[in-house]
C-alpha cells in the first residue's frame, strides 16, 4: 500500500470516528433534554439515594437527575415535594411522612415498580430525617433495607413492645377465628393467675380469655364488660370488702383490622364494681328509708335524670312507677306532671320553659321554694336544694290542710277585726311581751291614721303626748309588767283638744292586755273620775295616783 492509500485509509477511519462521535452525542444529548423535559419519574441508580432535612429544610444537594426533586425545588418546600411525587408508588407515604416529620416515627415501605422493588425509609436521626430511596432487593431475591433505617425500626420496636408489656391491662390482637396471635405481658400474666400454672407453664397458643366479649365484635368506641374467675373457683357476689368477689371484672374494648382480625384490650373494673355495688346498697338504704316519709322525693343527677324517688312521690305526683322507673329527665318529668294537672298551668309555654330553667337555676343555688296551688284545690310546697357532684334534689310536699286551716285563721282574723272596727271605742290589743297585735279603725281616728306604736312603751308615750299630764299612763305600764293585780280598772283623761276620754284597762290571756278610749260627755274630772278610779283600781294604784 501506497503511502497514499495508507493516508486515504486513516482519513477515512478520523471521519467515520468523528461521525460515530458526533452521533452518540446527540444521542445522550436527546436523551437528557427528554429526561429532563418529562415529568418527574422513577430513574433510579443502583446505589440508594439519601435526602436528609433539617427542620423542613433540604440540605443535601440537588441533582440534576433527580426523578422526585427537580433542580430549581424550593429547599423549604421539599420535603411535601418528595412526598407528593412518592404517592404514586404508595397511597400510604405521605400518611408516613407525616408522622415522621411530627413524632419522629420510622418508617419501611417496600413497594413494587415495574419488575422491580423500590424501598422507602424514613427515620429521625438527631435534629434530622432522613429519606432514602433505592433499589430493595438484589440479583439472588433479597430485600435490601438501609441499614441506619433498618436499626432505628428495631429500636423502635423494642420500646413499643416494652411500653406495652409495661401497661397494666391486657392486650392482645386475634385472627378472624378468634385465635390469639399475640399478647402482651400483663395477658400472660392473667392466663397465669386464671389456670394457676406458672409462666413456664404456658403453652402457645394462648387461651382467648375474653372470646365471649368479643362474639360479635364489639362497635369501635363501645365498651362491654365481662367477669372472669380461676378455674374451679366458684363466683362469689361483689361486695366493697371484697373488691373481687372471686371473679375479675374487666372492660373489653376492640378495633378491627385490614385482615378481619381485632386489635383488643381489657381494662380492670374490680374497684368500680364494688363502687357500683355499694352505691346500689346505699341508694336502696335510702330508698327504704324514704320509703316511709310523707313527703315526695325527686333527686336527679347532673345530667338532670331521675336517680331516686320515693312512694310518696308516686302518690302526690300521680306519675307511675315505671314512667318513672325509667330515670326521665327533669324537663320530662315536669311536662308529665303538667300534663296531669299536679302543677299550676302556665299562661303560654314560653313561660313555661323559663320557668323550667328558672326552677333549675334556683335549686342549683339552694333558694327555690314555692307554693303551687293545683287546679283541684290541693296545695303543694315545692323546694329545691343542690346535692353534691352537680344533683338537684325537689321535694314535694302536701300542705292543704295547712292552707285551709290558715285560710280559716285569716278569715276568722278578718271578722274579729271587722266587729272591733265597729266598735264606738278606740281600741288597742296587746300581746303579753307588750307588742301591739291590733287596733281597730277607732284607734287610727282617734290617735292618728300615722300613729302605729309598734309596742306598748312607744303607745303610752303617744297617750301621755296627747294628754293632759296622768298617772295613768305609769299604771298601765305596771299593769303589763305584773306589778299589781290583774283586774280591770278604768280611769278618765282628757286629751290635749280639751276631749274627755273614759280609759278602760282589762286583762286578757297569755299576759296580754287591751286599752281601750270611749269619747265622754264635757263634765268636770272631779264628779266622774276618782270614785270610779278608787273603786276599781288596787290601793298600790290609788298610791301612784296620789303620789
Amino acid at each position: 500500500m501506497t503511502q497514499f492509500e495508507t493516508m486515504a485509509v486513516f482519513a477515512a477511519v478520523s471521519l467515520i470516528g468523528g461521525m460515530l462521535a458526533v452521533l452518540f452525542s446527540s444521542v445522550i444529548t436527546e436523551r437528557r433534554r427528554a429526561r429532563r423535559d418529562a415529568a418527574p419519574g422513577p430513574v433510579f441508580a443502583d446505589t440508594p439515594r439519601r435526602y436528609e432535612f433539617r427542620e423542613g429544610y433540604l440540605i443535601t444537594p440537588l441533582d440534576a437527575n433527580d426523578a422526585f426533586l427537580p433542580p430549581g425545588t424550593d429547599r423549604t418546600k421539599a420535603f411535601e415535594v418528595l412526598a407528593r411525587a412518592l404517592r404514586a408508588f404508595s397511597p400510604d407515604l405521605p400518611a408516613h411522612f407525616a408522622a415522621l416529620a411530627d413524632r419522629g416515627e420510622t418508617f419501611l415501605v417496600t413497594t413494587r415498580f415495574g419488575q422491580d422493588l423500590l424501598g422507602v425509609t424514613g427515620r429521625a436521626e438527631g435534629g434530622r430525617v432522613v429519606v432514602t430511596i433505592g433499589p430493595a432487593e438484589t440479583g439472588e431475591g433479597r430485600l435490601v433495607v438501609d441499614g441506619p433505617a433498618l436499626d432505628a425500626l428495631r429500636a423502635e420496636i423494642e420500646d413499643l413492645r416494652a411500653a406495652v408489656d409495661a401497661a397494666r391491662i391486657p392486650v392482645w390482637r386475634q385472627d378472624r377465628d378468634g385465635n390469639v396471635t399475640w399478647a402482651n405481658a400483663p395477658y400472660h400474666a392473667l392466663v397465669e393467675t386464671l389456670s394457676g400454672s406458672a409462666r413456664t407453664e404456658t403453652r402457645w397458643p394462648l387461651p382467648p380469655l375474653f372470646r365471649p366479649a368479643l362474639e360479635p365484635p364489639p362497635e369501635p368506641g363501645t365498651l362491654r364488660r365481662l367477669r372472669l374467675q380461676p378455674d374451679g373457683a366458684p363466683l362469689a357476689p361483689v361486695t366493697p370488702g371484697d373488691p373481687r368477689g372471686g371473679a375479675l371484672w374487666f372492660e373489653v374494648s376492640a378495633d378491627p383490622r385490614a385482615d378481619g382480625g381485632l386489635l383488643a384490650s381489657a381494662a380492670p373494673v374490680d374497684r368500680l364494681v364494688a363502687a357500683e355495688a355499694s352505691l346500689r346498697d346505699f341508694v336502696q338504704t335510702l330508698s327504704k328509708t324514704f320509703a316511709h316519709l310523707p313527703i315526695g322525693l325527686a333527686v336527679f343527677d347532673r345530667r338532670r335524670e331521675l336517680m331516686l324517688f320515693n312512694p310518696a312521690l308516686v302518690s302526690l305526683s300521680g306519675l307511675e312507677p315505671q314512667f318513672l322507673s325509667r330515670r326521665p329527665g327533669l324537663v320530662a318529668f315536669l311536662d308529665a306532671l303538667r300534663d296531669r294537672q299536679r302543677m299550676p298551668e302556665p299562661k303560654n309555654y314560653l313561660d313555661w320553659r323559663n320557668q323550667i330553667a328558672r326552677l333549675e337555676q334556683d335549686a342549683e343555688a339552694g333558694t327555690y321554694q314555692e307554693l303551687w296551688t293545683l287546679p283541684d284545690g290541693h296545695s303543694f310546697r315545692v323546694i329545691g336544694r343542690p346535692h353534691p357532684d352537680g344533683a338537684v334534689a325537689f321535694m314535694f310536699e302536701d300542705i292543704t290542710s295547712e292552707v285551709s286551716l290558715t285560710r280559716q285563721f285569716r278569715g276568722d282574723i278578718d271578722l274579729y277585726r271587722s266587729a272591733l272596727d265597729d266598735l264606738p271605742q278606740a281600741l288597742a290589743i296587746f300581746s303579753g311581751e307588750g307588742r301591739l297585735v291590733l287596733a281597730n279603725a277607732g284607734f287610727a281616728a282617734l290617735w292618728g291614721e300615722g300613729a302605729a306604736p309598734a309596742t306598748l312603751t312607744e303607745a303610752t308615750q303617744l297617750w301621755q303626748a296627747g294628754c293632759a299630764p296622768s298617772g295613768a299612763w305609769a299604771d298601765i305600764l305596771d299593769f303589763s309588767c305584773r306589778s299589781i293585780d290583774r283586774a280591770p280598772w278604768s280611769d278618765e283623761v282628757i286629751t290635749t283638744a280639751g276631749t274627755p276620754l273614759a280609759l278602760r284597762v282589762a286583762p286578757l290571756g297569755g299576759g296580754g292586755l287591751s286599752v281601750g278610749f270611749h269619747p265622754l260627755a264635757a263634765t268636770p274630772r272631779r264628779a266622774r273620775s276618782a270614785p270610779t278610779r278608787a273603786a276599781a283600781k288596787p290601793a298600790a294604784g290609788r298610791r301612784g295616783a296620789e303620789g
